[in-house]
């Protein structure tokens, strides 16, 4: 007998095929269920409309990235590899996943959602780098790494190289010039003891590798 998460899973790669094969509004969750060999009113409780299904993927997207633990390397290159963390999965849902991102201009409602989603996902990306998401600075750096993420999605959706490596290269551009904003509003929690320093505090973004460059 299948789990819940099984069952979600199984309606989601179901949904994603469909949507990849015949477009995210042709998609349907009953259809998705019905190929997914799952009773329609268990799809009803699981994903009650179709973008409770975006929102599940983003949250297998986050938890994806987040198995990396932040151990005070360069943020810079733990943002980076968070990421790609998450490109590297929405990879496996590529087709299905544009054709709903293409949606979002004609749908308000679901790109409001999915905007909310996405600034919620880079404050837990912001807070496992250690990095301060309170008051007006905390937010400015949410919308910073939401920028980042926004302007990069956009290349990786036009990205058709098997590595992804477009995608790699603009974001490490991206970041590279992100760092020369940061000591404006990228604030390193105070809680971390000494050994959990990062060695370079002072700059939170700036990368040794990418300085090599």
């Amino acid at each position: 007998m299948m789990n819940n998460e099984e069952i979600n899973l199984k309606i989601l790669n179901s949904a994603m095929n469909i949507a990849a094969e015949q477009g995210w509004n042709q998609m349907s969750i009953v259809e998705a269920a019905r190929q997914a060999d799952i009773p329609t009113h268990t799809a009803r409780q699981r994903f009650p409309c179709k973008s409770s299904l975006l929102l599940y993927l983003n949250r297998l997207a986050d938890e994806s990235a987040l198995e990396q633990a932040y151990h005070g390397q360069v943020v810079a290159d733990y943002l980076f590899d968070l990421f790609m963390s998450r490109f590297d999965f929405f990879q496996d849902y590529r087709k299905g996943f544009i054709s709903a991102l293409h949606n979002l201009p004609f749908n308000p409602a679901l790109a409001v959602i999915m905007g909310v989603a996405t600034q919620n996902s880079m404050k837990w990306i912001a807070e496992s780098a250690q990095i301060k998401t309170n008051g007006i600075r905390g937010l400015a750096c949410i919308k910073g790494l939401t920028g980042i993420w926004a302007l990069n999605m956009r290349v990786w959706i036009k990205d058709d190289t098997a590595d992804l490596s477009q995608t790699m290269a603009s974001l490490d551009q991206t970041i590279k010039k992100a760092g020369k904003f940061a000591p404006y509003f990228a604030i390193k929690n105070d809680h971390l003891t000494p050994e959990n320093q990062p060695e370079h505090q002072d700059e939170p973004f700036i990368s040794e590798k990418n300085e090599e460059k």
